[in-house]
């Protein structure tokens, strides 16, 4: 009897076996197919519900199919199971940060750090964090706990970001000695001297990169508004085309439109807003833009519908209200509306009001009545 009872069990334990565990999740070690991975770690996990290694398994697959949620789920399972293991709340940091949910990271990260104080790329990730949410200071601690990763960059951007230009520089510029054509460096180079005003050499560093990548759109831009701050219309224009060759955008067009408008050419800035009010049409500021330069060739009726339109758009944009308030003076000499309007641009915030007594800024749109004691009177409460 005993023998036979022997022989039987021999016969079923690989029944046993198949049915384990165990079995389900080396099954699923050596399965390619993601989908029969995760019903293979599933059947394991039924079998076995408190094994956190299979829940991080399929937490692992359900990544790799860029299912956040339930990876998130199965990250969170084995953290519940084995909560003093710092490389579990790793796990599920990196999930959030992939999806850019970078607070719920950094809680993960602090208390990955709090278990595991000398991993370095707890650190580096909770600084990527820092970064991403404008805590620069608090990302520079962090990167001052990594040695054995070259940080030096990150530590140049939160150095930019916090406005300490001469930390940040000397950085890129050590940096920039290794490579002298590494365009992340060049590109915060040409940021800070465009910060500081010293656009001769920002739009240096900015051509230094298109030399290398003439379709870089960081670039272009960047180096269009350099070119801007010193009035070198021509070349914003020459910049801006070649963006709007890459990527036809409204904004692309507004700008240009703005450079052709700084040369007085009115035609081809009015052909520009065009252009950028098809592509945006819900989009303010180009129907403003495009009013002003009708002002100037005195179409004026057509000028006050793309007023109306681009108020109904934002009621409160200040530049709109003194384009409008010009409108009911030049247009009508209408003073009642004129101050008007010009009362609400002050209430939201208009601040340039010399530009309303410069003939080569707004000040055509109020001529003669600027040089009253009454206009400046009506605008001094505004301007202490």
């Amino acid at each position: 009897m005993k023998k036979y009872l022997f022989l039987f069990l021999i016969f079923l334990s690989p029944a046993l076996f198949a049915q384990s565990a165990r079995y389900f999740y080396d099954k699923a070690g050596k399965e390619s197919s993601l989908p029969e991975k995760i019903k293979l770690y599933t059947k394991a996990i039924n079998k076995a519900p408190r094994w956190a290694l299979a829940y991080h398994q399929r937490g692992d697959v359900y990544k790799k199919q860029k299912r956040y949620k339930k990876a998130i789920e199965d990250y969170t399972s084995t953290i519940k199971l084995t909560p003093k293991d710092p490389f579990k709340y790793y796990a599920r940091a990196l999930i959030y940060m992939e999806q850019g949910s970078y607070s719920p990271a950094m809680e993960d990260l602090t208390k990955a750090i709090s278990l595991k104080r000398d991993f370095e790329d707890f650190y580096l990730k909770r600084a990527t964090c820092y970064m991403q949410t404008g805590k620069y200071k608090l990302a520079l601690n962090d990167f001052e706990k990594v040695k054995k990763t070259d940080t030096k960059f990150l530590q140049a951007k939160a150095n930019y970001e916090l406005h300490n230009y001469r930390v940040a520089a000397t950085l890129l510029e050590e940096l920039l000695q290794q490579n002298p054509n590494n365009t992340q460096v060049l590109f915060y180079l040409g940021k800070i001297n465009t910060d500081i005003e010293f656009y001769d050499e920002a739009i240096s560093y900015f051509s230094h990169i298109l030399n290398q990548e003439p379709n870089n759109i960081p670039a272009l831009k960047a180096r269009a508004n350099a070119f801007k701050e010193i009035d070198l219309d021509e070349e914003v224009i020459k910049d801006y085309t070649a963006l709007i060759e890459l990527s036809p955008d409204a904004a692309a067009y507004n700008r240009r439109g703005i450079a052709y408008e700084r040369l007085k050419d009115w035609p081809a800035a009015i052909k520009d807003y065009n252009k950028a009010i098809e592509l945006a049409p819900k989009w303010a500021v180009p129907y403003n833009n495009r009013a002003y330069s009708k002002m100037k060739l005195k179409n004026f009726k057509e000028a006050k519908k793309d007023l109306d339109t681009s108020l109904k758009l934002a009621p409160k944009a200040p530049t709109t209200l003194i384009n409008t308030a010009g409108y009911y003076w030049t247009a009508k000499k209408d003073k009642k509306n004129m101050y008007a309007n010009l009362q609400a641009a002050m209430k939201n915030n208009f601040k340039d009001f010399d530009s309303l007594y410069d003939d080569n800024q707004k000040g055509w749109l109020f001529k003669n009545i600027n040089e009253t004691l009454e206009f400046r009177s009506f605008s001094a409460p505004y301007t202490k």
